[in-house]
């Protein structure tokens, strides 16, 4: 698929969402069935994701199965590049404190640490609100606001919302 085409599965189509629900349920499976080696599942997929927000294998076999082709609104807006590799990176770095710390010993510590990422997943497609974005646009804001780094157009230069003409989003409205 060209990059364009993709970008606009993956924001609109339902590939994420599915992506988001297999993290959760490897990480479900690891908190209880109390095995550290469900997370690392999970663990990889967010590692690539935090690399490039488009190397998500599992939303692209379900883009490819299931290509979004029905009108969409702002509302229905899922997936954003940045925001997606924050939030990633974010949850790479709370998932490896918590498989670390069943390594080193302390497995309930280390699953009660790995609650948090679950939950993030399980939320971000069912109720739209993802922790992990959140907390990255937060971190974002705070490095503005004390001059570390520059601010954008509007800080979403990751989506092209009413872009007259454009190939990728011709009938986004609000």
């Amino acid at each position: 698929m060209k990059s364009i085409t993709i970008d606009r599965e993956l924001q609109f189509g339902p590939g994420l969402r599915v992506q988001r629900l297999t993290e959760a349920a490897f990480l479900l499976a690891a908190l209880f069935m109390q095995d550290v080696r469900f997370a690392y599942v999970t663990f990889v997929l967010t590692v690539l994701q935090a690399m490039s927000p488009r190397w998500v294998p599992v939303a692209r076999v379900v883009a490819w199965l299931v290509p979004f082709s029905g009108e969409h609104r702002i509302g229905d807006l899922y997936f954003d590049l940045r925001g997606s590799r924050g939030a990633c990176a974010i949850s790479v770095f709370v998932q490896a404190a918590g498989i670390g710390l069943v390594w080193a010993g302390h497995p309930t510590v280390g699953f009660v640490i790995l609650t948090v990422p679950t939950a993030s997943f399980l939320m971000a497609p069912t109720l739209g609100f993802c922790a992990g974005c959140w907390f990255y646009v937060l971190g974002r804001d705070w490095l503005v606001r004390r001059g570390w780094l520059r601010r954008s157009f509007d800080d979403c230069d990751d989506i092209a919302i009413d872009r007259e003409g454009g190939p990728d989003q011709p009938e986004l409205r609000a």
